[in-house]
Order: C-alpha cells, then structure tokens, then sequence
C-alpha cells in the first residue's frame, strides 16, 4: 500500500491498482501502457484537448498507451469517495498473447480511433464481472497468483475485443511512436513532472537528438528554457490571477516550494511572496 497526498493507492504486480481518494484530486501523468480502468464509487473527470469526460460510478473506459493524462478524481455529490480500479495491459504481455492465440487483428484504420485518447467503454456484464471479482482481492487484502493474474490480464483483453473489435488494431499496435513535432509538445506538456529523458521519449527521440532538436527549435538547453517557462506561467497565476505561491509552484512544475521561491528570486529579481502581497 502507498499513501501519499490523501490519496491510498494499492499495487500488485505493477500491473493492478486500487485508488481511493475522500477529497477532489488533480493529477498528471504520462500513461505508459494501455490501460483499463473501471469506476467503483465516486466521480472522475478526464480532460484532454478536445473534450472533457465526466465519469462515475460503473462507467469504464480504455486508456491509450504514450499520451498524457490529466484528470481530477472526486468524491461523488453524497460523500461517496472515489474509488478506481487500474488495469495495465503492457506491451510484453500482449506481444505474448497475440503469439500463442490467433487474434484477428482490423486492418482497416479507424481514423476517429486513431485520434482519441480515451475510449469510453459501454456498460456490459463481462466488464463489470471482471473488475467485481478483481475488487474482491483488494477488500480481502489477499491478491491473486501470479497465473491467475495472467488468466484476468487475458480475460481483459478478450472481453475488449468482444465488445469493440476495432481495438485489437490499437492493443497490437507495437510500433513505437514516431518523432513527433517538439515545439507543440513542450508548449503543451512543459508543466508536467517528468525528466528530460522522459521528454525525450515521449517526443520519439534519442536523449541527444532530444538536446539537439531542441535548441534547434528554442535556442536554449532543455533545463533552462523549462525553468523559464514555468515561472512565466507562475509570475503571471500571482500577478494577474492573485494566486499565492504555495498554490502555484505545484501547478506550474516545481517539486517543492524552497526551490521555486529560490528560482523565482533569482529569475525576477524578487520572492514570489512579494509580487503576491503587492498584488493583492
């Protein structure tokens, strides 16, 4: 079990999870593999560019692999807490059902498919089955074996396929992604908690053509123009939106409040606390 933030999060295997939350929580986050997520209690908001989802209990939803994740969990409008499960289908795994089963995979691409990020699942028996006897080994606090763990994993993939054919193009997909354009990427995501080899990766680059793309586009080393940029976006949270700076230096990338007030200080030439008394 891991508690952090008010939020307890239950691990098995790196491959299923069980998060409870009491309080509205915003968080960020690159989703690695494909995943499959279930709503037990409580409500879910997932935002992307295009479209905001609002989820609650019972809803189900698959979640595309290398794409960032945005979402606020809450309790529901009654106090119930939030309470989700998390199932990670990971590449080796699906590489291995797809060689020993014979899948039919479409070969025909499904543009809007091949667009979305979220993918809401209909309500149907198979799904919630699944996750029901799933969320049993975390109330009893005795979690499956290892093989059986396989069993579920397998029974996942089948029942997605059952209820929408067209994922087995985007489950077997195992391309990796392609470079994609840095300047909208690091526009979009420069707030977000993740290394330099991370942004690497996530733009489908090498980290030294990574570096080297970069100062191409930015004329500035990775670091810097980070730091920069995220204490623009915070001069401007405390100066033209009166936010203070112990709600802005999570918001905008900083790790800890000591840090940002320190790089702040040096960027403006004065602590952030000083703009936001002027301010107000």
């Amino acid at each position: 079990m891991d508690t952090k933030s008010g939020i307890v999060v239950y691990n098995y295997m790196d491959t299923f999870y069980c998060c409870l939350v009491e309080k509205d929580k915003w968080c960020e986050e690159m989703v690695t593999e494909h995943m499959l997520v279930y709503i037990c209690s409580g409500e879910l908001e997932l935002i992307s560019p295009e479209k905001r989802y609002h989820l609650k209990k019972g809803d189900a939803f698959f979640l595309k692999r290398n794409h960032m994740l945005r979402k606020i969990k809450k309790p529901s409008r009654n106090g119930e807490p939030f309470k989700g499960l998390f199932l990670q289908l990971k590449t080796p795994f699906l590489k291995t059902l797809l060689s020993e089963n014979q899948i039919t995979v479409p070969l025909v691409n499904n543009s809007h498919l091949a667009k979305s990020v979220y993918v809401l699942l209909e309500k149907h028996p198979f799904l919630k089955g699944l996750f029901m006897s799933l969320e049993q080994y975390f109330d009893a606090r005795q979690y499956p074996s290892k093989e059986l763990m396989e069993a579920k994993l397998k029974e996942a993939v089948f029942v997605l396929l059952q209820l929408k054919p067209e994922l087995g193009s985007v489950l077997f997909d195992f391309a990796e992604p392609w470079k994609i354009d840095l300047a909208d990427f690091m526009t979009k995501n420069y707030k977000c908690d993740l290394s330099i080899e991370e942004f690497a990766h996530y733009t489908g680059r090498s980290l030294s053509s990574f570096k080297k793309d970069f100062f191409c586009v930015f004329n500035n080393t990775p670091s810097r123009w980070l730091i920069k940029k995220r204490l623009e976006e915070a001069k401007c949270l405390i100066t033209e939106k009166g936010e203070k700076p112990a709600e802005v230096y999570l918001k905008v990338g900083f790790k800890n409040l000591s840090h940002f007030s320190t790089a702040y200080k040096k960027e403006f030439g004065f602590p952030p606390s000083v703009i936001n008394s002027t301010a107000i």
